[in-house]
């Protein structure tokens, strides 16, 4: 997941005059290219995690708990079986990450010339949530169809009627959601994708820039922050995400697993049918395991993403010097 810096570097005795933003452009190829090395990086390393959340939150009477399906999983499908959909996983990590970077970065401009902020480094924590919650609407068009694609590859071995599906990668099932169900097959789950996305991605950025700012030392600025609190705040940001919208989450992982068979429709209809049939309990199956997830997943995503953003912003700054010579 998610924050767009400034590319010049700034200190803490300039005025708020003295801060400007790079070209829009570059900004947003630095936010897009940093983005998906962060996405990729961290989907591997918390795919297995994934996995036992979608199946605890699509199939809650299944398994006891988070490690009794990840025992039965490796029982019946082997180690691979937790890395069922790791292709789409990662595309769709990629995806939201670089588009979400990319989006922010706009969102960030559009606020900051409607609040005549001068750069986003001076930008209120509020301010910046805003900016987040746009972001999660505008990027769910083109993470939701990678995200159907991912979730039934994730819940094909308990899905007997879709058990064919253990046999296909993503482009298998990419083609088959296609010829059975048409383009609309690729957004089930739309709505609780936005319904989950726009809370949760205002939660996250005000809990990241937040801990960001309590991180900083005096003189310093964001991107002063190393590795280590980068991590920190990541986790913590993380955290708070899947805190605020893990109910969202499960009806979401329902709607676009389940839909596969025809069971369920549309995000109210599923939500009021898992409330009546089965209690409150069920849309928090697996929000255990989202915990260690966030702590790994969104830490790791910002120490990629600094690292690659600010490799990348040293090539530029080394380019801008040669073509000045």
């Amino acid at each position: 997941m998610h924050c767009v810096h400034c590319l010049p570097r700034c200190t803490m005795t300039k005025t708020k005059k003295d801060f400007k933003d790079p070209n829009t452009g570059k900004k947003a190829l630095t936010n897009f290219l940093a983005g998906a090395v962060g996405g990729a990086g961290s989907a591997s390393l918390s795919h297995p995690l994934d996995s036992v959340k979608v199946k605890m939150q699509t199939f809650p009477t299944m398994y006891r708990g988070g490690l009794h399906c990840m025992q039965e999983v490796v029982r019946q499908d082997g180690i691979r079986g937790l890395y069922r959909g790791l292709t789409p996983g990662v595309t769709l990590s990629m995806t939201e990450a670089s588009i979400r970077y990319m989006i922010y970065g706009v969102c960030q401009d559009l606020v900051r010339k409607v609040l005549h902020k001068g750069c986003s480094e001076t930008m209120s924590v509020s301010h910046n949530a805003a900016a987040g919650g746009l972001t999660g609407f505008f990027a769910t068009f083109a993470a939701c169809p990678i995200e159907v694609v991912k979730c039934r590859m994730q819940g094909s071995l308990e899905m007997k009627g879709q058990s064919h599906m253990k046999s296909k990668g993503p482009i298998g099932v990419l083609g088959y959601t296609l010829k059975n169900e048409g383009i609309t097959g690729l957004y089930r789950g739309f709505t609780s994708n936005v319904a989950r996305n726009v809370p949760g991605e205002l939660v996250f950025f005000a809990t990241y820039e937040q801990m960001r700012k309590v991180m900083k030392k005096p003189g310093q600025v964001k991107d002063d922050l190393g590795a280590l609190k980068s991590f920190m705040c990541g986790s913590s940001a993380g955290i708070a995400y899947w805190v605020s919208i893990y109910p969202l989450d499960s009806v979401k992982s329902r709607v676009q697993v389940l839909s596969a068979e025809g069971q369920v429709q549309g995000l109210a209809k599923t939500f009021v049918n898992i409330l009546r049939t089965e209690g409150i309990r069920p849309l928090y199956h697996g929000v255990g395991y989202s915990i260690p997830r966030a702590i790994i997943g969104s830490g790791s995503h910002f120490v990629f993403y600094e690292t690659a953003r600010k490799i990348l912003l040293r090539k530029e700054r080394e380019e801008r010097e040669r073509n000045a010579d």
